[in-house]
């Protein structure tokens, strides 16, 4: 199992070797077994048996979240809450799936190995009619499957360049802002996804998924992979840099609150990382970030909290 689960083979070499960056859809290869391993009866077997992690679910209609008392009793999942919200018309988001479903776990922890890429996944149950989250976009790619009823995905071209992490979310500002011009905007697509389809959905495209014109209740899985950056490696490599006494060493204080010192002592460490940088041994720093690369754990559904540290904005 890796990617060769969701996409046919000449699929997952051009995935391998020049990353999507427009939504698309596909379809699982006829011999896939992912239909038997992550289907809707599983999904909806999570929520009628109260089976599922509450402190993992949220329960949301038009962008607004219940309290999780609202479904649980005694810290657990209660069905019959969860049905009866789900009867208002109330979309349930299964979070971290990878987390406690096996079947789950297995794929995204393939991808992980093959790609080098965190992966993760969440569920997503709306009623006929209903809609859960409004207009947004994802910090990473999103592989959208649809396990039962329709759902319809208007997406929008990227209106900033390169989100990541942090830096450009869609619920905190600057790019906030620009998520509120774009909601004027008719959408570049319109997928209406079927059982059995998967979009492929690329960081930084608005989308606004919603169950409203349809009959049925909609279920799919999103299998999410948290694209490796120059950001990541950078990240790795000062925490190898830990490796340099010098980089170690204590600052005074006084060379902390003295804007002119603590300037100085900036452009001293940047020289400090850069000279331990030209010694190191590049092909086993590669291997050692590999082996991270393909087993960093706490890969988890993340929500994106604004940074005041290099903070500027570029809209496109």
């Amino acid at each position: 199992m890796s990617l060769s689960i969701l996409f046919d083979d000449a699929t997952v070499s051009d995935i391998m070797t020049a990353w999507p960056t427009k939504p698309a859809l596909h379809k699982p290869p006829e011999d896939s077994l992912v239909r038997n391993l992550v289907n809707a009866n599983l999904v909806n077997s999570y929520l009628d048996t109260g089976t599922a992690p509450a402190d993992q679910l949220i329960v949301i209609r038009d962008g607004a979240a219940l309290h999780s008392r609202a479904y649980s009793t005694d810290g657990y999942l209660d069905p019959g809450k969860v049905a009866k919200w789900r009867g208002r018309g109330y979309t349930v988001q299964l979070r971290n799936l990878h987390r406690w479903c096996p079947a789950v776990h297995a794929i995204c922890s393939a991808i992980q190995n093959e790609t080098g890429y965190g992966a993760y996944a969440t569920g997503f149950v709306t009623p006929a009619g209903g809609q859960g989250l409004h207009h947004h976009w994802d910090q990473n790619m999103g592989f959208v499957y649809q396990l039962a009823g329709r759902k319809t995905w208007q997406i929008w071209e990227p209106g900033v360049e390169e989100p990541h992490r942090e830096q450009f979310a869609s619920n905190t500002s600057p790019g906030s802002d620009v998520l509120d011009r774009m909601k004027s905007m008719r959408p570049d697509y319109e997928f209406d996804l079927e059982p059995g389809q998967i979009l492929v959905l690329p960081r930084g495209w608005m989308h606004n998924p919603h169950a409203r014109d349809q009959g049925q209740d909609s279920v799919h899985v999103t299998f999410v992979a948290r694209e490796r950056t120059g950001y990541w490696i950078a990240g790795k490599l000062a925490q190898a840099a830990l490796a340099s006494a010098s980089l170690r060493r204590v600052i005074p204080p006084a060379s902390i609150v003295d804007p002119d010192a603590f300037a100085g002592q900036i452009a001293e460490a940047r020289d400090l990382l850069t000279q331990w940088l030209a010694g190191a041994d590049l092909s086993a720093l590669a291997a050692d970030l590999l082996q991270t690369a393909r087993t960093e754990p706490n890969v988890d559904y993340i929500s994106h909290a604004p940074s005041l540290i290099g903070h500027q904005q570029s809209a496109r």
